[in-house]
């Protein structure tokens, strides 16, 4: 029996075009059914306050996409679309390749470089007020998804006059990148998704539209071949974010200052149709007190603990012991400087923290038939299947390896994050 709606109706639906459309908007549909805002962070809702600083910060943008026209004659390099968010220092890395960069007005990035033209701005503004408010069935409508289909060819028009050799993307899972996907394949052009941290699933279902996929290292390449990816389309070639890292280091380890990284329980994307996972909010506070036991254990009296962007830290807070766990709100880089431990769940966090020096201890309880506390099945490193990452699977575990002092190999770093290199780029894009 499918038990999921968004399946049932994209399995069901009347047209192929509006088959189409209903996976478009497959977050988007997701977002309406599966989450409750409250215990979410206000930067993650779909009717966000917007301030009055980044108010005038797009009026900025979408005045420079209307009256500041690229001149396609200025630069011998071709013109990329991207929605990358490239520190600047590291743009002129994609220049030297032979590639302008060019954020699109419906996702405007930095201060100049911004395509689009007012059609295509009050269709993007109109889309925001439709995937913000309107209802569930309006995504349904066929005349809807026709609509957008003529606006696509609109897109593939103005595209091809600038001449756009590549399309560059952070994730394939949301409407505008499907679409834009959808849009670069009609021009025969080729699109990207640069993977943004380490993957907590290997699914053909994420991640596998663009033709080309690329990630930090060779380790995580062969994990999404071993998911069964084309090997062809799947590039290894770091993160500008990581550069420069020492090859050996002694990592810290003791509890004079932990740090607790909780999951996320806001199951704001609903990854693959055949394997929904609803997770309980209170899986964030759940977590956060089976720590707490095993660390009163050995004395500990008081640890601070990071949320995900995605959490109310507030509505957390208000479930915790607030005697035992203080927020952490300093930068990342400060507070893992200052910590003498990590203690956290599946992520990118292992790597930043090895990186800073400190111990990462992953603490990944497990339910029935290796499913964690979030509904899911561990992936590579995450699974076991790495002896230089410390995992425990339960508390006791955990309080055996914080007793042994068991420590992650910081070699481990340098698996997964491999020196960064655009190179394969240049061969790529014609």
């Amino acid at each position: 029996m499918n038990n999921y709606l968004i399946k049932y109706l994209r399995d069901n639906a009347d047209s192929k075009l509006s088959k189409k459309y209903i996976d478009f908007f497959k977050v988007e549909l997701d977002f309406q059914i599966y989450i409750s805002e409250s215990y979410m962070s206000e930067g993650y809702f779909r009717n966000k306050k917007i301030s009055t600083e980044e108010k005038l910060k797009q009026i900025f943008q979408y005045a420079n996409a209307l009256f500041v026209k690229p001149n396609k004659n200025s630069s011998l390099n071709s013109s990329v679309l991207s929605t990358l968010k490239i520190p600047q220092k590291d743009i002129a890395l994609f220049s030297q390749l032979g590639f302008d960069l060019y954020s699109p007005i419906w996702h405007p990035l930095r201060k100049k470089n911004i395509f689009g033209d007012y059609k295509t701005l009050k269709w993007h503004l109109n889309m925001q007020e439709t995937i913000r408010n309107d209802k569930f069935h309006k995504f349904l409508d066929d005349k809807f998804h026709a609509e957008l289909e003529v606006f696509q060819e609109y897109l593939v028009t103005q595209y091809q006059e600038q001449n756009f050799r590549a399309l560059l993307l952070y994730t394939d899972q949301y409407f505008y990148s499907k679409y834009s996907i959808d849009i670069f394949k009609k021009m025969n052009r080729p699109s990207f998704i640069f993977s943004h941290g380490m993957p907590g699933i290997y699914s053909l279902e994420v991640d596998n539209r663009s033709d080309y996929l690329m990630v930090w290292s060779e380790k995580i390449k062969q994990n999404y071949i071993d998911a069964g990816f084309d090997a062809s389309k799947v590039k290894a070639v770091g993160n500008p974010k990581y550069k420069n890292l020492d090859r050996k280091k002694t990592v810290r380890s003791n509890l004079s200052d932990v740090l607790v990284i909780p999951p996320t329980s806001a199951t704001w994307v609903q990854h693959e149709y055949d394997n929904t996972v609803i997770t309980d909010p209170s899986t964030t506070a759940l977590y956060l007190y089976m720590v707490q036991t095993v660390l009163q254990k050995f004395g500990i009296k008081k640890v601070r603990y990071r949320t995900h962007p995605t959490m109310n830290k507030d509505w957390v807070h208000a479930f915790l012991d607030q005697d035992f766990y203080v927020k952490d709100t300093q930068a990342l880089e400060a507070s893992l400087d200052r910590s003498s431990l990590v203690i956290g769940v599946n992520s990118t966090l292992l790597l930043e923290a090895l990186i800073q020096g400190v111990n990462y201890i992953l603490f990944d309880p497990k339910q029935i038939g290796d499913i964690n506390l979030l509904g899911y099945k561990s992936v590579p490193p995450f699974d076991g299947s790495e002896e230089k990452l410390m995992i425990a699977e339960d508390e006791i575990e955990l309080e055996k390896m914080i007793k042994a002092n068991a420590q992650t190999d910081y070699s481990l770093v340098h698996d997964y994050i491999q020196d960064f290199d655009l190179s394969v780029l240049k061969e790529l894009i014609n």
